[in-house]
This record gives C-alpha cells, structure tokens and sequence, in this order.
C-alpha cells in the first residue's frame, strides 16, 4: 500500500525583562519553522484520454472529451523528487494506476501520497499513468496537483521589530504626505477662490434643505469646481492607498513590498487612482443630464453635481482625518477593519439619498414622483459600482 502522507498596538512593556530571558526569546523565535505546502505543478493542463483505436493518450479537448467517463495523468516521477501528489477530488473515484486497479477515491478526502514512494512502488523508465473513472464524470477532477512541503521560518524578535519600524516609517510617511497634500489643495482653493470654498465647506447645508449658491451652478467645469473635484478625487486615492497599506486589498501593486518602499511607485500610485476618480466624478455630471431630460426633471443635473461633490467632500475630509488621527495614534500594528468603514460608506450614501430628494423637492417646482425614482436610480448606481468600488472594491 502507498504510504499516506493581532492584533498589537502601540503595546508598552511594564517592568524589567531580564538578559536571559531576552536571549531565550531571540533563540526560541529564532529557530521556530513552520511546515508549510507549496504548489510545484498544477495538473489542469495534463490530462489525457486514452483512445482504444489508437491504443494510446491523447491531450484532453473540452469539446471533444468532456463526458468520457475515464480521464488520465501521465506524470515522470523522477521529475518531481522529494513531492508529493495532492487528490481532493469532487466526486467518488476509481483509480486507475498502471491500467490497473489501485483503489477507491471518496468525494472531499484528503490524499497526499509520497512521488518517491509511488516510484519505489511502481518502477518504470516512463511516466506513471493514473486513470480516474465514474460512471458519470464531466470534465476534469478537481482537484489535482504536484505539491512540497517547504520549512517557513518564523520571523525572529528583531525582524518583527524591523518591520514595526518600517511599517510606522511608511505610516509617518503617508498620512504626513497626504495631509500636506490635501492642506495644499485647500490652501490654493481658500486664497483664490474664497466664494468657492465658503460654499463647498458650509456644514450647515445638511440641516437648511435649500441650495444657496445659484450661481455655482452654471458653469459645472468652472476652475474652481475642477480644483474642488480634484482634491476630492485625491483623498479617495488616499484612502485607496491606505486600504493597501492594511493588506486589505488584492490590488496588485502591494504585492511588492519595494512598491511601498520607493516614492514613485507609491506616488504613481495615488496619482493614477487620483485620475481614476477624477474621470469617475466629471462622468457623473453627464449621467446627470442625460437622465434628468429622460426623466423631465429640468436644473436638477447642475444641482445634482454641485450637492453630490460638496457633500462628498466634507463626508471624506471628516472621515479621512480621523481614520488618520486613529491610525497614528493606534499604531502601524495595528489593523483597522476596512469592512466596518465600508459600512459607514454605504450608510452615507443613503442618507446622502434623502438629503437629496429633500433638498431638491423644496427648491424646485418637480414631479416628487419622477424626482424619488430618478434618485433611486442615479444614487442606487453610487452605491453599487461608484465610490465603494473605487476604495474598497474587495467588499463589493
């Protein structure tokens, strides 16, 4: 028979440690390994169908081969020494091993059988032919592979102490970079255009249901507004990059730890989502026309943009500064659960809705009917692949 083979924050030690027990702490973490499984080869691309009149394997074609009943390997053990053949198969198999019967597969068990032991077992110049039969197979067996056991080291007490360092290097680096950002874009937007900034900072609009700056409303491209919808598109490219800096995010660019490390790369980064929201938030406005005139709903696409920026300015400025006041003061080990945040997102865009359909019913002569079912539709989008999608688009 083949053989079967914290979360931490800002912590504080109280006390004296004494040298011994340091020196057993560095050696003990030191030599600590953890057996882990690593994949050499994935087999989906090796399966074969033994043609009778040929008397001989032929490469699987979906086409052509899904419903045979026997679908086969053919692996070179000396190829893959020291590994193991890893079967957690979907259904109940009989395998086939040489064109003769080996065994019995269950449905959700776990083999891992030694490479080296089956070529002890089995000894042949050629590859090792495993068929597997059912009376009702379609498609491939799932789930085969070729697989190592690898020896991971734990990191020691001085490398956690390095990356702590690090990560609150990146962290210092980050949120500062962002701030003086975000207080740039402000600072040219308060000296240059007092009018517009008085306007999209006014937090009291969310209590007075009224829209009080006309004006604004007839140039929706205006400098200011596009100073305005930058810096807005900015602090979600903050967020975005904070969600990374987490590990909460399967964005591929923090695969690369040299990514975090370098300042291009990062700041490519946030420029490169920066102009993603950009494009996102001026879309908007054209979405805004194009369904008020189907919906009959006249001035209410200008509005529309006008309140939807400023209200996602002051929401994200507020909600930046202090998750970053939280996350400095917490520390880098510390990991904040992005998925609570997302929530408060999603419940801001539905009060956001409310406001709206408030705000724009009292200031213009509108079918309240057609104005509720224009704003389920344009704010429901928001919701579903707008901002969310942008910051958090795991939690979609």
């Amino acid at each position: 028979m083949i053989p079967l083979n914290p979360k931490s924050a800002n912590q504080i030690l109280f006390g004296k440690v004494s040298r011994f027990f340091l020196f057993f702490l560095l050696v003990s973490a030191s030599h600590q390994a953890i057996g882990k499984w690593q994949e050499v080869q994935a087999m989906d691309k090796s399966w074969l169908v033994y043609q009778a009149n040929l008397k001989s394997f032929l490469p699987y074609i979906s086409s052509k081969h899904y419903n045979y009943k026997s679908k086969s390997l053919a692996i070179p053990l000396a190829d893959y020494p020291r590994t193991y053949l890893h079967l957690e198969l979907d259904g109940d198999y009989v395998l086939f091993i040489q064109g003769a019967f080996h065994s019995h597969l269950e449905k959700d068990k776990l083999y891992r059988w030694s490479m080296d032991s089956l070529q002890a077992k089995f000894k042949s110049t050629g590859p090792l032919y495993l068929s597997f039969y059912q009376a009702n197979m379609a498609g491939l067996p799932q789930i085969v592979r070729i697989e190592r056991k690898v020896e991971e080291a734990n990191l020691t007490f001085s490398d956690r102490l390095n990356l702590r360092q690090r990560n609150a290097y990146l962290f210092n680096q980050f949120f500062g970079s962002a701030f003086l950002l975000i207080l740039f874009f402000m600072g040219v937007l308060y000296a240059a255009f007092p009018r517009y900034f008085s306007a999209y900072f006014r937090f009291s609009d969310w209590v007075h249901w009224e829209i009080k700056e006309e004006v604004l409303l007839k140039n929706a491209f205006a400098f200011p507004n596009l100073l305005v919808i930058g810096l807005l598109s900015l602090i979600t490219a903050c967020f975005s990059f904070y969600n990374g800096l987490l590990d909460q995010s399967r964005d591929v660019f923090f695969e690369s730890q040299e990514n975090l490390q370098r300042f291009l790369p990062a700041m490519g980064f946030v420029f490169s989502k920066t102009l993603l929201g950009f494009a996102l938030f001026v879309s908007r406005y054209f979405m805004y026309k194009l369904f008020t005139n189907l919906f009959r709903l006249p001035n209410i696409a200008e509005a529309h943009f006008y309140k939807s920026i400023q209200a996602n300015l002051q929401f994200f400025i507020v909600l930046f500064c202090l998750l970053s006041l939280f996350s400095v003061y917490m520390g880098p080990m510390y990991s904040v659960n992005l998925t609570y945040i997302s929530y408060i997102i999603t419940g801001y865009f539905v009060l956001r809705a409310v406001y709206f359909f408030q705000v724009f019913r009292r200031s213009y002569p509108v079918n309240q009917l057609s104005l509720l079912a224009y704003l389920i539709l344009m704010e429901g989008q928001v919701m579903v692949f707008g901002l969310r999608d942008l910051i958090f688009p795991e939690y979609m």
